[in-house]
């Protein structure tokens, strides 16, 4: 069988929040409420991750504004 190749940050859908920060570049504080206004944060149990997804469309909207 072939070996799939994915890029490290496309591997991950849901990201918590140690990863959160390094994807947005900003400190755990505003990295989390950045997410949390966009509607980003999943609750599965007591862990918070967050939607690469959802974060990608607030960042592709901020450029509109």
């Amino acid at each position: 069988m072939k070996k799939r190749e994915v890029c490290e940050s496309a591997s991950k859908r849901l990201l918590d929040s140690k990863d959160l920060c390094g994807y947005m570049s900003m400190g755990k504080t505003k990295a989390v409420e950045f997410a949390r206004a966009a509607g980003a944060e999943k609750r599965i149990g007591r862990r918070c991750l967050y939607d690469i997804r959802i974060l990608d469309d607030a960042i592709d909207q901020l450029k509109q504004a």
